[in-house]
């Protein structure tokens, strides 16, 4: 989909919005509108509509307001709307899967551990690695999970299936509800939760590239991290797609959403999902994290997506290293092929996985969408 004509007339008239020649782009934009959407539209039709649609808003000085889009009031919520993805867009509960081996492996480890989850949401994630536990605990006696998400009624409902899990486990679950953005969290707030506790976990899913800052700020999740490594983790395991979003530069915005959309759009054409569920996967779903990207203002935007190599930059900046799995009793040992021993990776035949120390990389046809990173403190390993 990239060098076909579509790409290259969006591209043209977000030229000419950037040189401020509005007049030039705005019927280029308005001819890739459609007059009605449906099952039935090709992916990169749908896909350069969702766009053109986008960048009007800024052609017509319309843009959105600024606000997260899950905590925002839609006829389907977009949290929702994420439940239908791994059926249509399998590295999605891949990547789940694969952080919960990390955390499952670090938090077996030792007896009385804390699990930290950034943007826990329903807490269908914290849910599945507590199943794994269940099968083998390890070490593990008692578990803290420390739910952070801004939306009280996700916090309500992960908190309620977290403590219902207790008659299933070998072990005692606490949960400790906290109703914020990470970003606001303060390190002697965050120490506090996790205060006592024989090591600590930290997962965020999906979550950081939300995190508000100003245009241009390079520096803001980098402290983040920073903070959340105050909490000497065992293990950090962080999910997030692969793309060139947070770019103040328009036209390499645009060059990126059509590029990892337009893959994304045909995975999800490969799936086996029905036509409703990939209609409205991508133009509900994915459709509102374009708007988002491309048509609302530069100042409040929160789908911020990264190349995965800019969040490699950050961790090791951060003070953080690539957690190895090592069989337990053997820690001095050395430790083996560079995705440990153990890790279970299902994907499509026609999709990709590149393996290397604390990343693990999902593609399809040459790009890689999602990445997921296992990395630790170096003060992070005592029992």
């Amino acid at each position: 989909m990239i060098f076909e004509e579509r790409y290259r007339i969006l591209l043209s008239a977000c030229q000419d919005i950037r040189r401020h020649r509005e007049r030039l782009a705005k019927p280029n934009l308005v001819g890739q509108i459609l007059a009605e959407i449906g099952m039935d539209v090709p992916s990169d039709v749908l896909l350069a509509h969702i766009v053109a649609e986008a960048l009007l808003r800024r052609v017509d000085r319309n843009l959105l307001a600024g606000k997260n889009i899950y905590l925002q009031q839609f006829e389907i919520s977009q949290i929702d709307l994420f439940s239908l993805l791994p059926r249509a867009y399998p590295h999605v509960p891949q990547s789940h899967a694969i952080a919960n081996q990390y955390l499952a492996h670090a938090l077996r480890q030792t007896s009385a551990p804390a699990l930290l989850d950034v943007g826990v949401g329903k807490g269908s994630q914290v849910i599945a690695l507590l199943r794994t536990l269940a099968a083998d605990p390890g070490r593990l006696t008692r578990l803290r999970v420390v739910a952070v998400d801004p939306n009280t009624q996700h916090l309500t409902e992960a908190t309620a299936s977290i403590r219902g899990m207790q008659p299933d486990l070998p072990f005692a679950v606490e949960v400790l509800p906290l109703r914020a953005l990470i970003e606001q969290c303060e390190a002697p707030q965050l120490q506090a939760t996790v205060a006592g506790a024989s090591a600590v976990a930290i997962n965020a899913a999906y979550t950081l590239h939300h995190t508000f800052h100003a245009p241009n700020d390079l520096e803001q999740r980098t402290q983040v991290l920073r903070r959340l490594g105050t909490l000497r983790p065992r293990v950090l395991t962080l999910i997030e797609p692969s793309a060139n979003h947070d770019t103040e530069q328009l036209p390499k915005r645009v060059h990126s959403v059509w590029e990892h959309f337009g893959t994304v759009f045909d995975l999800i054409d490969r799936s086996d999902a029905s036509p409703i569920e990939k209609f409205a996967i991508k133009e509900k779903f994915f459709g509102r994290e374009v708007r988002d990207i491309l048509g609302t203002s530069d100042t409040f935007r929160c789908e911020r997506h990264e190349p995965y190599e800019s969040w490699l930059l950050r961790l090791t900046k951060a003070g953080m290293r690539p957690y190895v799995m090592r069989p337990e009793g053997l820690e001095g040992a050395d430790p083996g092929p560079c995705e440990g021993p153990g890790l279970r990776i299902t994907l499509p035949d026609h999709c990709s996985v590149s393996v290397r120390e604390g990343l693990v990389r999902l593609g399809y046809r040459g790009v890689p969408l999602i990445a997921v990173f296992a990395y630790s403190c170096p003060e992070g390993g005592a029992s």
